[in-house]
């Protein structure tokens, strides 16, 4: 019997000096497979309600906005007349625009980096064996959620009133101030409320994100971790936060996403005072569409797609943390 001798400068290599990606057995990808025959016709029938909902509701709200925004339009009447990028550069000088963008990523930053550490605390304790009453507290944290956004504003409005508001009443009656403090009336305070309330808001919801991914840890990686005396503090930093980390990255990249469309606390609240002082870009361009009269749609639509494109170089910065996410997520298998 004769053997073939590996060609010169190359040695055999075992199976057991392979990667486990190259020892593995090739997987066929199903999901790749073409739909035929009666299966598309089908699939198109499925697909064509949620189709046309995107397309009436996403792509074409787009398309017009776009196109409204090289027009000097009112919103009423004729689309007219055409004033090609002047709305871009009228806006682009606008020192409030920029104000706008700035309060905006301030509030982004600042409800991210206090409802997600909070709120992973929240279902680190919340997925204890040895907690009781799991559903009411869950619950508890959950409820705000439900609340409309205008009426939770509102609510605060009463409660931060600075002459017969619930928290000013408390402040007097404890003798720590003499008369009320009107939190509204300095930019940063109001930001602060702004964010807190938000905070506040859709903690639960942060909470519940997080409790799903704590459920998917492999609960033998635990047992093995207390077989070897392992502290609770070593089980969090060693195994729970490593392995939780690629959900981690696609939770902070949705918190930012969501925090930067604020809207209904700002007009509530504060109302984008004190003066023109808390506007964020979406009660910006709320204020020019419809805020007087005549209507500004067309600088209303050359904002929206202005702040866009500065969201989307935001989102887009974090496209590398995201995909090595997506790569750890196969790694860990969750």
């Amino acid at each position: 019997m004769t053997t073939t001798a590996p060609a010169p400068g190359r040695e055999k290599v075992t199976d057991r000096e392979r990667s486990p990606a190259e020892r593995a057995p090739e997987r066929v990808d199903h999901s790749r497979e073409r739909v035929r025959g009666l299966d598309r016709v089908w699939l198109l029938v499925f697909l064509a309600p949620f189709l046309l909902l995107y397309l009436g509701f996403t792509i074409w709200p787009l398309a017009a906005t776009i196109y409204y925004s090289f027009f000097d339009w009112s919103g009423i009447g004729p689309v007219e007349p055409f004033v090609g990028v002047r709305n871009y550069g009228s806006i682009l000088v606008d020192p409030l625009f920029w104000v706008a963008v700035g309060n905006t990523l301030i509030f982004a930053l600042l409800t991210t980096v206090i409802k997600l550490p909070l709120s992973l605390l929240a279902a680190i304790v919340l997925t204890r064996k040895w907690l009781r009453g799991k559903r009411f507290f869950r619950t508890t944290f959950f409820a705000p959620l439900i609340i409309p956004v205008a009426m939770a504003g509102l609510i605060f409005t009463y409660l931060l009133n600075p002459s017969n508001g619930a928290l000013n009443a408390i402040l007097r009656d404890l003798g720590l101030v003499d008369q009320g403090f009107d939190v509204f009336a300095n930019r940063w305070s109001a930001l602060l409320v702004i964010v807190l309330v938000s905070v506040w808001q859709i903690f639960g919801q942060y909470m519940i994100y997080w409790v799903a991914a704590l459920q998917n840890v492999p609960e033998e990686v635990y047992e093995a971790a207390d077989i070897d005396g392992a502290s609770e503090w070593k089980k969090l930093t060693r195994i729970t936060l490593p392995m939780i980390r690629p959900v981690a990255v696609i939770i902070t990249l949705l918190g930012l996403v969501n925090a930067m469309h604020v809207f209904g606390l700002v007009v509530t609240l504060t109302a984008g005072g004190p003066g023109t002082s808390t506007y964020v870009v979406s009660y910006y361009i709320y204020q020019n569409a419809f805020g007087s009269v005549p209507f500004a749609y067309g600088y209303a639509s050359a904002a929206a797609l202005l702040f866009s494109v500065i969201a989307f170089v935001v989102v887009s910065a974090q496209g590398i943390a995201v995909r090595r996410a997506q790569r750890l997520r196969k790694e860990y298998g969750v």
